[in-house]
Order: C-alpha cells, then sequence, then structure tokens
C-alpha cells in the first residue's frame, strides 16, 4: 500500500483547467520528483496537497485513508509539510521558536523554553544540522540554514510526507551537497519526498520516480 495516493485529482481557476485528471502515488522513504513546464500545475498538486486550495474531483489518500484537506492545519495534522520557496519564518524570532511556532512546550500558562530548546536541538541534530543553535536569530542564517529550520519544523510535527518546491533555487553549491544529505537523512526516516524541481540534473541524482505534467 502505497503511502500516499492521488486520484483523478482536476483543477480549474475562472474557467481555466489546471489540472486534468492527474494519478501518482508517493511510497514511504521515496523521493518523487514533480516536473513539468511552467504552468502545468506543480504548485496547484502543492498547494492542493498542503491544504490551500481544494480540488474539484479526485481523491487523496494516505494509507489507504480518505483525507480530506480544506485548509492547512488539515495537511499538518495528516503529516503533510511543505517547504514553499520563500520560507514561512519570523526572521527575528529565534530557531527553535521558528520551529515551535503555536506549539510551544509551557509549564502553567508560561513557554516552556528550556524544554522548547532542547527539543529543537535535538531535531536539529537529527537531520545532520546540529550546528545551527536554536537560540540563533532566523535573521542572522543564511538561506541554506533558513532552509533547514524550515525542514526542522516539518519534523517536529512528524510529518511524513514534505513537499519541496525548487529547494535549490537560491543555493549554492555547497549548500545543495548539505539539503542531499538532509533528504537521504529524511528517506532512512520512511519520510516521502515530493520534489519539485526545474533542474533535470538534481531531479536525475535524487529522485526515485518522476512524474511529468
Amino acid at each position: 500500500m502505497s503511502l500516499l495516493r492521488v486520484t483523478g485529482l482536476s483543477k480549474s481557476f475562472f474557467g481555466v483547467r489546471v489540472l486534468d485528471r492527474v494519478d501518482f502515488a508517493l511510497e514511504a522513504g521515496e523521493v518523487l520528483g514533480l516536473v513539468g513546464e511552467n504552468g502545468a500545475g506543480k504548485s496547484t498538486i502543492m498547494k492542493i496537497l498542503g491544504g490551500v486550495h481544494a480540488p474539484d474531483t479526485g481523491t487523496i489518500e494516505m494509507d489507504g485513508k480518505l483525507l480530506r484537506l480544506a485548509r492547512p492545519l488539515d495537511a499538518e495534522q495528516s503529516g503533510i509539510a511543505t517547504v514553499y520557496q520563500e520560507f514561512n519564518l519570523l526572521p527575528d524570532a529565534t530557531v527553535a521558536e521558528n520551529i515551535f511556532l503555536g506549539r510551544e512546550p509551557s509549564r502553567l500558562g508560561v513557554v516552556n523554553r528550556r524544554a522548547m530548546e532542547s527539543a529543537a536541538r535535538k531535531i536539529l541534530a537529527e537531520i545532520g544540522v546540529g550546528a545551527i543553535s536554536p537560540r540563533d536569530r532566523v535573521s542572522g542564517l543564511s538561506v541554506a540554514q533558513q532552509q533547514m529550520v524550515e525542514i526542522a519544523k516539518a519534523v517536529s510535527i512528524d510529518a511524513r510526507i514534505i513537499q519541496m518546491d525548487e529547494p535549490t533555487s537560491a543555493l549554492a553549491d555547497h549548500e545543495v551537497e548539505l539539503l542531499y544529505a538532509v533528504i537521504e537523512r529524511l528517506k532512512s526516516r520512511g519520510v516521502g519526498i515530493i520534489y519539485v524541481s526545474h533542474r533535470l540534473r538534481e531531479i536525475f541524482a535524487l529522485c526515485d520516480r518522476v512524474v511529468v505534467l
């Protein structure tokens, strides 16, 4: 049984059909490349799986169970996280605060910073970026480090599926290598990755299978 199965997914905006009966599956521990020219519907699929848009027709199943993703919180609670090109981070907050934003551990109504920083440090170590401190301000991090914080957020909600939208578009070569290493760690944990990119070299290097729209 596939981790994720999408069947007959269709979506139109203002009478223009963007997706037309799209089918694909994602296995646990697999990197699935999602490719196609601009306007092919890649971003629309990501937003449907992220609970931003509702499909006109079609079904989404995880472990054989039907999902209804009416809002981003539904996707998060179902174990689907998305790392968009534009990061959703608070620059003046710390790494730990960003990872646990809205889910801060607390005691008697007061945020338990020690517990939050400890949990963040453990997650960062798990994905291989222990050099980033939970106390660092996001505004002082490089683009690659900010991306790692986004991935750490996904791990913190026990995401079983992580979508990545053009994740190397603003990275230097040595930073791309770090991303590749993190993706391999996620695969080894059984996380399924949906990887959107126009760079075919990356697609062939990273992806186990490819869906072309």
